[in-house]
């Protein structure tokens, strides 16, 4: 038809199956080339037009098709270098040159590009047999509209005012652990993570900000699906968002004080059903970094020479009681889920099945969860969702005290019989260790086993009164089972004076809460921008355990039923209730200058009676400056924004009645029960209260680099103290409102897109400063030395977290003693300082600090085609660690009957006069105190790990295409594979208080993973 309407000729073989069809197209005043490209778009076939006239078509497996172009940026129509085009379905692909060309082959004229370049919408676009194309590129701005989930509201990034950070996917889940606050380690910045203990069921610190109050709680509070409470298991997390300053958290008021840290779980999406299976398996290893024990030949040799008299047939046995008490572990992760749904329904379901084994043989958890989220659409106005969740956890320890004997037990002393038993050694004649346990034999017969239950339900309902005005009510049940069980078996030194015994313990706990809110938003002239809301809720938590002991059972019984008589029983309820209200104004004009501003008045039973109400407020301000005239001219900046913000937050995690007078009634008298004053009444005990200021901004480049810094200064007042009363008032303490606590610092957060090409390459880097200072102490002192560990001092200007005790001053070089300095003031003030080898008379001054300088972590991704490769590293700097586990493994002779640690590298002890050492003379018996708590065993706790790498491979969609899976990714990988520090101890890392005891070591990770998606 066309070459008897034109002078156009075909050249082709009437074989080709693709030609022999009808096509029918609708063209008019259109070039051959456009009209070409629609006839033939259907067909395997390519074609070229060659002079007169003349189409010639080929099949396209005969030859490759080659495209050129050129790719530009929409807005400024400058050249876009970098650009990656990929052919879609195929492994083939391009990057443009300096100038923006470039030349890609296709298997066939009906293939599509895919144009990516980072900060830029991707773009795809179909062949249609063309030999040209040229493609401009929008810039992206989906960075500055990402959701930011702050709770009650949701924003963007581009209208926030506060301090905030989110965490999610790949960022979050890179590293294997039993909790959402292990995930976080690293990836916040001013949020510190410390884990005291490599027990796979041990809870870390978090802290955001640095400490706030003296006795209160410090952990952040967590809000899961915009209601208080609750942690989700980590298969089921969508996203974390982290709350630091008042305009962020004030929502919150009395109970925000330490932070927040704003949960999403998964849900579903309108689409086709999408089914997710992702597994993990791997092992871990025993890493106890620089620290190793003694063995059989090095103690004995250092004890004899000392002058103990040991028998010399026992010099080269050998014990390895660290292979005895530990293990390669397995660990495995299994979950399955499906999203789904239309516009009128969506669901999540999600399964999960988390098993670890601890290296500590005995040791271990085991998690079963469940989870179904549904958001379903009544009418266009009306709304409901409902969640619905149970987890079991199972926790083990039967190690039988095998971590602490791990550190002590002696390598001459065996731990099996000659018939391949384990030894109990309470009846053998030989047993050189002092606390005479064999963890072997306890093993057989003592157990400690924990298991938590919770269920969760939930349900929203939303309705649209108007166009620019909601109401919504979120109602959540919670129900929380804790039980405890344990034992002494009669056959074990544990069970043994009371002819066995066995405790157990339960916990219930239900929890209900209601929050409803009114919302508006509201555009006036296209230019005012305002919402809001307003909101009441409430919240009723009902606690009650029951703990018993009884001793006198048979050996392998486990019902308390079968003891002979009670030890001990106890109990406890409490009721919590708390009443909020509250109110949040924002205002933006025309997305430049944006308002916000907060109120929350709470109400709890905790406080006095002339106190139970507290107010909390914040206001916040920021300018969007890159939406200015004469920024948008500037092509390098993206986004620019200044933001600011001031208000209060509380504290309320105190105890429950510590402000009501009461009884304790736990006593008996005469055989009837007995009741003591125990809690002092203070109607005036009000909530602790926190004033935020935060400055910062927010910095976009290129549309690659993105650095926010924030400024902030917290001051912590009306602190909870336990003030101590005279023996005479009958009260031990009374609660007060009387300190005052100031954290400022720095944060640095920076993300950089280093390498856009075929080959990508991006950093995530974040940095956190923090100083922490005692503002106010009671009654006017300056300082109080903390009772709970004798370790620590509060004193005006000084960190909360300071070590208070002695100076350690090294080694007297003539005889190998201890000493410690001495400081005396005359009477003028004027301070002199020797040196003493008397441990009573050394001054007890401040030697250190257990709050780090800085902490953060940085993640590299590298990506090639189907590859990636991403490693995190973790660092903290600037802080003390004080290695109590010297006190015990490196004692100079105090605990003989203990093994030693050996030595570290660059120490030496002394042996002879003159010699400059580290460590005193060794002496059976102790040196002169040397191993008393002082600064010599205060270590530089900074390091730098690295946390995790993993390396990963998506197979090619074609591939996936004949079997209808829409992506299968393998990976392998590992944890805490390095560790750099100068730390003596097993590892550097420890919690807020920076004392690392015996603790439970760390253990390197090596796993493989697969994940499908269907």
């Amino acid at each position: 038809m066309i070459e008897n309407s034109s002078n156009y000729r075909f050249f082709y073989n009437e074989n080709f199956a693709d030609l022999d069809k009808a096509v029918s197209i609708d063209v008019k005043n259109k070039k051959i080339n456009d009209v070409l490209g629609q006839l033939f778009s259907t067909a395997n076939v390519t074609y070229r037009v060659l002079e007169n006239n003349l189409v010639v078509i080929t099949p396209v497996n005969n030859q490759q098709m080659k495209i050129t172009g050129r790719v530009t940026d929409a807005g400024t129509h400058e050249p876009l270098p970098g650009v990656t085009i990929a052919v879609e379905g195929t492994s083939g692909g391009a990057v443009t040159d300096a100038s923006g060309h470039f030349s890609v082959q296709v298997p066939s004229g009906s293939a599509t590009l895919v144009f990516s370049f980072v900060g830029y919408v991707q773009q795809k676009v179909p062949v249609n047999n063309r030999t040209e194309i040229n493609v401009k590129l929008d810039a992206d701005t989906k960075k500055l509209e990402e959701v930011v989930v702050m709770g009650y509201t949701t924003t963007t990034v581009k209208n926030l005012t506060g301090a905030a950070q989110s965490v999610g996917g790949a960022k979050l889940k890179d590293v294997q652990a039993t909790s959402v606050d292990k995930m976080l380690q690293g990836k916040v910045s001013g949020v510190f993570v410390g884990n005291s203990s490599g027990d796979p069921a041990a809870t870390p610190t978090i802290r955001i900000r640095g400490n706030g109050t003296l006795t209160a709680g410090n952990a952040p509070l967590v809000v899961v699906d915009g209601i208080i409470g609750g942690l989700p298991n980590p298969s089921d997390i969508e996203t974390v968002t982290v709350l630091k300053d008042a305009a962020a958290t004030t929502l919150y008021g009395a109970r925000a004080a330490n932070g927040v840290m704003v949960i999403t779980t998964k849900r579903g999406k309108a689409g086709k059903t999408q089914v997710n299976f992702r597994t993990n398996v791997g092992s871990a290893q025993l890493n106890t970094g620089r620290f190793h024990l003694m063995n059989g030949t090095q103690l004995y040799d250092l004890q004899t020479a000392a002058g103990r008299k040991l028998d010399p047939s026992i010099r080269d046995i050998n014990t390895n009681w660290q292979k005895l008490a530990f293990q390669n572990a397995s660990n495995q992760n299994y979950e399955l889920s499906a999203r789904g749904g239309n516009e009128k329904t969506k669901f999540y379901l999600g399964g999960n099945y988390y098993k670890e084994d601890g290296i500590l043989k005995g040791t271990g958890v085991e998690r079963f969860s469940a989870r179904l989220n549904l958001d379903h659409n009544i009418t266009e106005k009306l709304r409901v969702s409902a969640n619905f969740a149970a987890v079991q956890q199972r926790d083990q320890d039967n190690s039988g005290g095998s971590l602490y004997q791990y550190y002590t037990n002696l390598p001459w002393d065996k731990p099996y019989d000659a018939q391949g038993r384990p030894i109990n050694p309470i009846n053998t004649d030989v047993w050189y260790g002092r606390d005479m346990t064999n963890f072997l034999y306890d093993q057989q017969y003592n157990y400690d086993k924990h298991t938590r239950q919770s269920l969760e339900g939930l349900l929203k309902l939303e309705y649209d009164i108007t166009k620019w005005l909601s109401f919504s009510t979120t109602n959540r049940a919670q129900y929380y089972h804790d039980r405890n069980e344990s034992n002494g078996d009669v056959r074990t030194a544990a069970g043994a004076d009371d002819r066995g015994n066995l405790y157990n313990y339960y916990l219930d706990t239900t929890v209900y809460i209601s929050s409803n809110l009114l919302k508006a938003r509201y555009t006036v002239n296209k230019v005012h921008n305002i919402d809001g809301l307003v909101g009441a809720e409430f919240q009723q938590v009902n606690w009650g355990n029951i703990n018993a002991k009884g001793k006198g059972i048979l050996a392998g019984k486990d019902v308390l039923g079968a003891t002979s008589s009670p030890m001990s029983i106890g109990g406890t309820k409490i009721d919590r209730v708390f009443n909020s209200y509250f109110i949040q104004a924002n205002y933006n004009y025309n997305y430049k200058y944006y308002f916000t501003s907060s109120f929350r008045r709470d109400g709890s039973s905790k406080f006095g009676a002339n106190q139970q109400y507290g107010n909390f407020y914040a206001f916040g301000v920021s300018w969007a400056a890159s939406e200015e005239n004469f920024i948008k001219s500037i092509k390098a900046i993206t986004n620019l924004k200044v933001r600011a913000s001031y208000g209060t937050t509380g504290n309320a995690e105190i105890g429950d009645y510590a402000a009501i007078g009461a009884y304790a009634i736990n006593t008996q008298y005469n055989g009837f029960p007995g009741a003591y004053p125990s809690i002092y009444n203070v109607p005036n005990l009000s909530w602790e209260k926190a004033y935020n200021t935060n400055i910062g901004f927010d910095l976009g480049l290129f549309n690659r680099i993105n650095l926010s810094v924030d400024i902030y200064q917290k001051d912590n007042k009306d602190l909870l103290f336990n003030v101590p009363l005279p023996g005479t008032a009958g009260y031990s303490y009374i609660s007060q409102n009387v300190g005052g606590v100031r954290n400022k610092g720095i944060e640095i957060n920076l993300s950089t897109d280093n390498l856009v090409g075929e080959f990508k390459w991006s950093t995530d880097f974040n940095i956190g400063f923090n100083k922490n200072t005692v503002r106010d102490l009671y009654g006017g002192k300056n300082y109080i030395i903390d009772p709970l560990s004798g370790y620590f001092i509060l004193q005006k200007g000084q960190d909360m977290r300071s070590f208070y005790m002695r100076k350690w001053a090294g080694v007297d070089p003539s005889n190998g003693n201890p000493t410690w300095e001495k400081v005396t003031t005359d009477a003028d003030g004027k301070k002199t300082v020797t040196t003493t080898s008397n441990y009573n008379d050394a001054t007890l001054q401040i030697v250190g600090s257990a709050t780090p300088k800085f902490f953060g972590g940085m993640r590299n991704v590298w990506s090639y085609k189907n590859f990636q490769l991403s490693a995190f590293l973790a660092f903290v700097s600037g802080n003390d660690v004080y290695n109590s586990t010297r006190e015990l493994m490196d004692n100079d002779g105090a605990y003989y009957t203990y093994n030693l640690m050996q030595l570290d590298k660059n120490w030496n002890r002394w042996q002879n006069p003159g010699d400059n050492a580290t460590h005193p003379k060794y002496v059976i018996g102790g040196n002169k105190n040397a191993h008393k708590p002082s600064s010599r065993f205060l270590e530089d706790g900074s390091y730098l790990r690295l946390r995790n790498v993993n390396l990963s491979y998506s197979l090619p969609k074609q591939w996936l295409d004949r079997v209808k899976v829409s992506n299968v990714r393998v990976s392998v990988g590992g944890d805490n594979l390095w560790t750099l520090t100068k730390f003596s101890g097993i590892d550097p890392e420890v919690d807020d208080r920076g004392i690392n005891g015996t603790k439970y070591p760390f253990s390197t990770k090596w796993f493989a993973g697969l994940e499908i998606n269907f």
